[in-house]
């Protein structure tokens, strides 16, 4: 009998937010092509095999794969939006399954959706594109203040800024200029509410909702950067959030693979689209959560669905969660303790992303944060309760240079 060939899957971005999916590749027989352009990525390390590459760079990628002399069955960037567009240009060379590179160009460029959901008739901010500081000078005096200034293709709030006075708007748009790849930026009005996620996954014909969690800000960061996730337990406000979220994603003709959709409810509860991802969402939502509230293995799926395999999606019974970070301050980092208690409470799951010695600044957007925890329980109460008593364990000093 012929000795079965293992396929390959090319991982693209191997730092920690994509090492539960290499992992789970593995675990399914899968052999897997890690690219990073951090050598010390460390999804690099457990890959079957790796090349250090610079992933932005579609060419490069590609060039990487022949180096390494394999075909590959599939391709992927599980949670990070910068290995996307790359990852689409392997599957049109190679005429594999997934996002197209005109699909993936709408699920990473926020002024494209905002251009297709206007003629879908999907809700959603007053917005505009602009590509320089002059071109902002002249669009601001159609807005009112505050406003929100982002970058159309970055992600983990980089380079986003709620404007409150327009003394700092040059500013805003000079730093989301900057945090641009394409030098374009989006201005938006501003949509007042409470701000939602909503994680789902197509398994190509049907958009299925895991999970609505509603955010918590960070006061410092203006609205923009999250301290904290958690499931939302009113059913009919699920429903309206979901209906939206499901609605955009369709309006994208995106119907296989994970998906990560954040969304405003405004003051006469209308669901305005803030952004739809098609990836997972980082810091312990793709690789964590949603496995714990709904049973649903998200991250075996997107692998087996990445290599042409057909997914069927499972959702059990779902519980509540609570999904909390420590946010990060100016300074060293010193002494850290309290993780190995905090994970010996039950239903929780704490880890630390700082290390002794490193250098940490303020919140400028979601990289800067110190630790999350992620706690599970049969209702919200019963997560806050675990979330609040792992916190108080947890030690980080943050000293002076």
């Amino acid at each position: 009998m012929a000795k079965k060939i293992k396929p390959w899957l090319v991982v693209i971005s191997a730092g920690r937010w994509q090492v539960s999916g290499i992992h789970a590749a593995i675990k399914q027989g899968v052999r897997v092509l890690a690219l990073d352009g951090d050598p010390n990525a460390e999804g690099l390390k457990i890959a079957t095999k790796s090349v250090v590459v610079d992933i932005k760079n579609p060419d490069a990628v590609l060039s990487s794969i022949k180096s390494v002399e394999i075909i590959p069955n599939g391709v992927v960037s599980f949670a990070s939006e910068v290995g996307m567009m790359s990852a689409a240009a392997v599957r049109e060379y190679y005429n594999l399954t997934g996002p197209s590179i005109n699909l993936t160009r709408l699920l990473t460029n926020k002024a494209y959706q905002r251009e297709l959901w206007d003629k879908k008739g999907v809700y959603g901010p007053k917005w505009a594109v602009i590509t320089s500081l002059a071109m902002a000078k002249n669009c601001i005096k159609d807005f009112e203040i505050p406003c929100i200034v982002k970058p159309v293709d970055s992600s983990g709030s980089r380079g986003v800024t709620r404007v409150d006075n327009i003394e700092d708007f040059e500013d805003a748009i000079l730093r989301a200029l900057k945090s641009s790849i394409s030098n374009t930026v989006l201005i938006e009005s501003f949509l007042e509410g409470n701000e939602f996620t909503v994680e789902t996954f197509g398994d190509g014909k049907k958009i299925h909702v895991l999970a609505v969690t509603e955010k918590k800000k960070l006061l410092e960061s203006k609205g923009v950067v999250a301290k904290e996730l958690y499931t939302v337990s009113n059913d009919l406000i699920a429903k309206n959030i979901s209906d939206a979220a499901v609605k955009a994603i369709e309006a994208l003709n995106y119907y296989s693979g994970p998906g990560h959709t954040e969304i405003i409810v405004d003051k006469n509860n209308n669901p305005g689209l803030v952004e739809v991802a098609g990836r997972g969402g980082g810091f312990m939502v793709f690789e964590g959560m949603v496995k714990k509230v709904t049973g649903f293995d998200i991250v075996t799926a997107t692998v087996m669905q990445s290599i042409g395999v057909e997914v069927q999606v499972n959702i059990e019974k779902k519980r509540s969660s609570v999904l909390r970070f420590i946010s990060s301050k100016k300074g060293r980092v010193g002494k850290i303790s309290g993780f190995k208690e905090a994970n010996s409470i039950q239903n929780v799951d704490a880890g630390v992303l700082v290390s002794p010695g490193q250098l940490v600044n303020n919140v400028h957007g979601d990289g800067d944060r110190l630790a999350y925890i992620l706690s599970v329980g049969k209702n919200i109460n019963e997560a806050k309760v675990a979330a609040d008593y792992a916190e108080k364990l947890i030690k980080i000093n943050i000293g002076d240079k």
